[in-house]
């Protein structure tokens, strides 16, 4: 999918603090997903990339992030700092730098949930000597070739602080009201596999007591 289409749906989200309307809204957006997609894109409406069980981590501190902003937009790190010090969001910090960025790149990608995904996965896989700047490079990568408000959610996908208000109790039952299915239902299968990701693709399959 589109990144932007999943920004569409963050942008939508955080401009209500209504749950009836958050629930609206993702169940709507749940049911245009391909089965094939649904279950990362869950994750990544979680802000996540990784199931509830999933112990792993992408050990991105705050410090890579201005980096990795520094290097997408020509920036200075030492004005990012004081920006961020002013604003305490490096999503905001990172939409309103990518906007105005003095770096240009002739290989930018085109952002996909699917590229999202698998560069997050690889940020915590990394290790041993050149981690620190491997993982800088991959979200410099995703940063240079998103547009501002891209990069504000990417950004905040990997400080884990996406900031949309979506609880786990809006995602089940958006869930359940995208596949029409009971809101029991739909907690009991998470009871059971804890990763709200394959309880969607099971409730769209009509499987979720298999």
């Amino acid at each position: 999918m589109d990144y932007q289409n999943l920004v569409n749906c963050y942008k939508a989200l955080e401009s209500t603090t209504k749950r009836l309307e958050k629930t609206e809204i993702l169940s709507n957006f749940l049911k245009k997903i391909k089965i094939q997609e649904l279950k990362n894109i869950t994750h990544l409406l979680q802000g996540t990339i990784f199931p509830d069980y999933d112990e792993r981590k992408l050990g991105i501190s705050s410090r890579l992030i201005l980096k990795a902003l520094s290097n997408s937009t020509g920036t200075p790190q030492e004005k990012i700092e004081k920006e961020w010090a002013k604003k305490g969001d490096l999503g905001i910090i990172a939409e309103s730098l990518t906007k105005t960025k003095k770096q240009t790149t002739l290989t930018t990608k085109k952002i996909t949930t699917e590229l999202i995904t698998n560069n997050l996965t690889k940020l915590s896989t990394l290790e041993g000597e050149g981690t620190i700047n491997r993982k800088i490079q991959l979200i410099t990568e995703l940063l240079t070739s998103s547009t501002p408000e891209q990069a504000k959610y990417i950004t905040r996908t990997i400080l884990s602080d996406l900031r949309i208000g979506v609880s786990y109790g809006v995602i089940r039952d958006s869930i359940a009201k995208a596949f029409d299915k009971e809101v029991k239902e739909i907690e009991q299968a998470y009871n059971v596999i804890a990763d709200y990701g394959e309880v969607a693709v099971k409730a769209k399959n009509n499987k979720l007591k298999d």
